[in-house]
């Protein structure tokens, strides 16, 4: 039976990959909501994505975000670089792209999400005057603007293809409308006002669908970003785009000479970050003022599947470490940083640091990376027992980083209960403690692949944990704010 009308679609996207896509979007947004929040909360929402990671790391590295080409190697120094609310809509562009545009988009998504990217970043600029969070909600709510479309293109549904059918690069919203009413049943604005209803994507959203006649500054903001995206289309000498230029300078303040400026400058940024998010098609369906082909798009897809160990990387984390120690940087951000350096540097695919509790009774998750450790939080903890015998006893007693294999010939047998959790049967664990006050543990293996935990791990394991009780031992001599 063909789905049409509101009820229907709306129960039938709940099958689609915009349902994740919205899980990562209101993490992050109840994240960037709450005061309390910190980087290294947002940092640990990022690291559990490897493939949302490589992305943050190599825009934080862009011409745009480092014009100074200082090396950021870790997510953390991303977030401190670039700013929380900057890396969130980084981050949301990023799996909007990513969960849309995975196996064969047709044309007509992939000029969908152009011009959505396009849009956003021209609505973020408009917003001279907001501060920065403000300007990144702009962003986030013009990139899903467009999300009923996207996701009703992404089905397999007849009245889908019905639609994309009958739509082109330059049909306007207005007939959209009116398209997808006659073969969905339902318009977009309707659509996508359920969805931000439904999948709770925030208020700025639902006003910009739906405005009312004194809509606020970033509705209106939103609304232009998508109004500019459009006249690009059509040419930026179109009658179309001289039209809108006399709308934005009321809304901005600025002259048409600087106002043609600013959104050249957006369009070719908006150029840019396609060929950094996207992929090879959606740079070329963005209007831009200047040539496109100067990214080797081929370098931006040729991802490995498996981390291994990096000798540069590793080296380039450790001076990070090392200047965050000389300015009495967080703790927290330290420990973020050592388990990055493990996970990406050391190649290790899960990575755990364990504190002990306030009864000293069990030692408990702290930060968890790595595929499927979602749980480890509540699952990895293990009590404590300070007798001889006791596997994280003598871990401690030994001092160092040690391999740890089940069934093996070592003097140290774990307990079952750790490969009932992790089910691996060698990983590497390292005391950590200050001035002989036990601390914690840091536990990592190869989880994911199952491959053999050989020498260069090991050698890499040992020397993040060693600085992991080097900087324990620094902060501990300084005194306390």
């Amino acid at each position: 039976m063909e789905t049409r009308g509101v009820e229907k679609w709306l129960e039938r996207l709940e099958n689609t990959e915009g349902v994740g896509l919205t899980g990562i979007i209101q993490k992050l947004n109840e994240l960037t909501a709450s005061d309390e929040s910190s980087a290294n909360q947002l940092a640990e929402v990022i690291l559990k994505d490897s493939s949302l990671t490589t992305q943050v790391i190599r825009v934080a590295n862009s011409v745009h975000f480092n014009p100074s080409n200082t090396a950021i190697t870790t997510v953390s120094r991303a977030i401190f670089h670039i700013g929380f609310n900057t890396i969130k809509s980084i981050c949301v562009s990023i799996k909007v792209l990513e969960t849309l545009l995975q196996e064969k988009p047709s044309s007509q998504l992939v000029q969908v999400i152009a011009s959505s990217l396009h849009g956003a970043i021209q609505a973020r600029n408009l917003c001279q005057k907001l501060n920065s969070s403000r300007k990144e909600e702009v962003f986030v709510t013009s990139m899903l603007f467009n999300l009923a479309e996207t996701l009703v293109l992404t089905t397999d549904e007849s009245t889908a293809r019905e639609y994309e059918e009958n739509v082109n690069l330059l049909t306007s919203r207005a007939d959209k409308e009116l398209l997808a009413e006659k073969h969905l049943g339902v318009g977009f604005t309707r659509l996508g006002l359920g969805l931000a209803q439904r999948w709770k994507l925030g208020g700025l959203l639902i006003e910009s669908l739906k405005p009312s006649s004194k809509p606020s500054e970033q509705a209106q903001a939103v609304i232009l970003g998508e109004r500019i995206s459009y006249a690009a289309k059509k040419g930026w000498n179109s009658p179309e785009f001289r039209e809108l230029l006399k709308d934005l300078t009321k809304f901005t303040g600025l002259s048409i000479k600087e106002l043609h400026k600013q959104v050249m400058d957006s369009a070719n940024e908006a150029a840019e970050v396609a060929a950094r998010y996207g992929n090879k098609e959606l740079i070329r369906q963005i209007p831009s003022s200047k040539d496109k082909n100067g990214v080797s798009l081929d370098d931006l897809f040729d991802e490995s599947n498996l981390l291994n160990p990096n000798q540069d990387l590793q080296l380039k984390i450790m001076q990070d470490l090392t200047s965050m120690i000389m300015e009495g940087g967080d703790m927290n951000a330290i420990f973020q940083t050592i388990l990055e350096g493990l996970n990406r540097g050391v190649g290790l695919e899960r990575v755990v640091l364990a504190i002990f509790d306030k009864n000293r009774e069990f030692l408990q998750t702290k930060y968890a990376l790595g595929k499927n450790t979602e749980d480890w939080r509540s699952r990895f903890r293990f009590r404590f027992e300070k007798r001889e015998g006791s596997y994280f006893y003598q871990v401690f007693r030994e001092a160092t980083a040690l391999k740890s294999v089940f069934g093996g010939s070592g003097k140290l047998t774990p307990p079952a209960e750790i490969k009932a959790i992790t089910g691996v049967n060698e990983f590497l664990i390292a005391p950590l403690a200050v001035a002989e006050k036990h601390i914690g543990i840091i536990y990592a293996d190869l989880g994911v692949s199952h491959r053999s935990l050989d020498d260069k791990y090991v050698s890499g394991f040992k020397h993040f944990a060693q600085q992991a009780n080097v900087s324990l031992a620094v902060l501990a001599t300084r005194p306390k704010r």
